[in-house]
């Protein structure tokens, strides 16, 4: 486990300005159709800020969400809530029931990646832009 900082997975059409998730430490970027999707890292002790500014960030007009995560813990981030879990599926439930609430279908609501071992899955090696957290 890296200790001491969080990785996410940001979708830029998921924020009023997409050029928001490349405001953080990007590690790795991808594209999945018309979106882009952001690697990102955030120190620990700026894991408070970094969730209240990605929700202050999103849109409001259609239901989106970012997570982050380290090797023990998921932060799922809507706009308007905020959940923790642990990356085990497990524990995604009430998670998932909000998300299907506001219309997110549920092949969606994986966060996955959510361990650092699983981004080298999830992120080519010619998506990496090099920079390590």
């Amino acid at each position: 486990m890296q200790r001491g900082t969080f990785h996410g997975i940001l979708v830029d059409v998921a924020f009023i300005d997409r050029r928001y998730p490349a405001t953080f430490s990007v590690f790795a970027r991808k594209t999945a159709g018309d979106w882009g999707l952001y690697g990102i890292s955030v120190p620990r002790h700026d894991l408070e800020n970094a969730v209240a500014g990605i929700q202050s960030a999103m849109r409001a007009d259609q239901p989106f969400y970012s997570h982050l995560y380290d090797d023990e813990t998921v932060v799922a981030i809507f706009k308007e809530r905020v959940f923790r879990a642990t990356p085990h599926a497990s524990s995604w439930q009430e998670i998932q029931k909000y998300g299907a609430s506001l219309g997110i279908p549920a092949e969606q609501l994986d966060f996955w990646p959510n361990r650092f071992q699983d981004e080298i899955h999830y992120f080519e090696r010619e998506d990496f832009a090099g920079a390590t957290a």
